[in-house]
């Protein structure tokens, strides 16, 4: 269980913290400054587009691309959490107005899912409001909140942002170090981009089961796997990950 008290001591924290506030808000514009970017490209493609590439053009997909980009800054505001008081030389006395580092990891674990959840969704909503009217507004095809694969993003998306924060919050605590927590987080991200120029076999292992590459084709409708394979390997990874950030941050001075 959470403790209120300390939940509240951590949203304090996190408030006073420019640089949360300021990356959280980022996130959203940000999400929604790609998402116009993205399908402003894709309506002019459209424009000049053959009768089959028409056939073939994806709107969805094609305005939604920033979710890639958007992806790094809600891990570095999970990193943000851990990373800070190290930074600031906090955390020893965080440990000593808890008491349990399990609770204060408990703490840090439930304020960074509940700050996360509701940046991801504004920003996943948002990314689609401004791509799918963009595109409408440039005359190509886009699609209507009420479509099933438009319905599992915008639901699921947040949840898969959430869960990369977390991936960002336990690297935090491992590194204890912003830079170095954000670089890990953005190439462990981006890998899957990367790995296009790789052999078939690691190509194609890479674009099946890494984390978030699982997790994203799941929402899409585009993943091989069953639903609960494709996001059920981001959980188990995130959850691990937070398992031996807790271990070590119990066992390592703070």
């Amino acid at each position: 269980m959470i403790d209120a008290g300390v939940l509240r001591a951590e949203w304090t924290k996190f408030s006073s913290i420019r640089a949360t506030m300021v990356l959280s808000l980022a996130t959203v514009a940000a999400s929604g400054t790609f998402g116009w970017l993205f399908s402003n490209a894709a309506a002019n493609q459209y424009a000049s587009a053959t009768p089959q590439e028409r056939l073939e053009f994806q709107p969805l997909d094609m305005g939604m691309r920033g979710l890639f980009i958007a992806q790094l800054l809600v891990a570095a505001l999970g990193v943000l959490v851990a990373s800070s008081e190290y930074g600031s030389g906090t955390m020893r006395a965080s440990v000593a107005a808890v008491g349990r580092r399990g609770r204060l990891v408990t703490a840090k674990v439930g304020l960074t899912a509940l700050t996360a959840l509701p940046v991801s969704g504004a920003a996943v909503w948002l990314m689609y409001v401004a791509s799918q009217t963009t595109l409408a507004a440039g005359g190509a095809p886009y699609t209507m909140p009420g479509d099933p694969a438009a319905l599992r993003l915008l639901l699921l998306g947040p949840l898969v942002f959430t869960l990369l924060a977390l991936f960002g919050l336990a690297l935090g605590f491992l590194l204890r170090g912003t830079a170095a927590a954000v670089n890990v987080s953005t190439a462990f991200l981006l890998l899957p981009i990367f790995s296009t120029v790789s052999p078939g076999p690691v190509r194609d292992f890479v674009a099946t089961y890494w984390p978030n590459m699982a997790a994203f084709q799941t929402v899409s409708g585009t993943s091989e796997l069953p639903v609960w394979v494709g996001s059920g390997i981001l959980v188990a990874f995130v959850a691990v990950m937070l398992v031996v950030a807790f271990v070590q941050f119990k066992n390592r001075d703070a």
